[in-house]
C-alpha cells in the first residue's frame, strides 16, 4: 500500500436499505461497482458479500440506512470503499465494534473499522492488488 492521502473516486454508488429485499439489489450494486473499479470476478464475489453481510447488521439493527460505495485512490493504490452511518453503535468502543464486524465479515475486506465521528461510521475497504484484477485473470480457452 502506497503513502499518501485517501481520495474517493467514481465510481460513487448509493444503495437505500430498508428491508430484507434490499440484499440482492446491494449484491448487485457493489459488484458492478468493483467491476467499474477493475477487480476480477471473485473480488466482485467478496464485495458483494460483504455488503450483504453489511446489510444484514443493518436490518439486525433495526435500522434504515444508506451504503455508499466508492473508488478510493491512495498513491498508486485503487480500491473500493463501502460506508455506512452505525448511529446503533454510538454508544460501543470503536475497537469493539470493529473486532465485532471483523469476526462477523471474516476476512472478506482488507479494512474493516468503526469511524467514531459524531454519527459513528463503518468503514471497509479492498484494495485492487494484481490477484485481484480482470487483468490476472486467466485466459479462457
Amino acid at each position: 500500500m502506497s503513502e499518501g492521502q485517501r481520495v474517493k473516486i467514481p465510481p460513487v454508488m448509493v444503495i437505500q436499505v430498508e428491508d430484507s429485499m434490499d440484499v440482492m439489489l446491494a449484491r448487485n450494486i457493489a459488484r458492478r461497482a468493483a467491476s467499474l473499479l477493475g477487480f476480477n470476478t471473485a473480488s466482485r464475489a467478496q464485495v458483494a458479500s460483504a455488503v450483504a453481510s453489511l446489510v444484514g447488521v443493518i436490518l439486525n439493527a433495526g435500522e434504515r440506512q444508506v451504503i455508499n460505495l466508492h473508488g478510493l485512490r491512495q498513491g498508486i493504490d485503487v480500491g473500493i470503499q463501502v460506508v455506512c452511518d452505525a448511529p446503533w453503535l454510538a454508544d460501543a468502543s470503536p475497537e469493539n465494534a470493529t473486532v465485532a464486524l471483523r469476526a462477523k465479515m471474516g476476512k472478506i475486506m482488507d479494512e474493516i473499522s468503526l469511524v467514531p465521528t459524531a454519527v459513528p461510521h463503518i468503514e471497509m475497504v479492498l484494495w485492487l492488488t494484481t490477484e485481484r484484477s480482470k487483468q490476472s485473470s486467466p485466459p479462457h480457452s
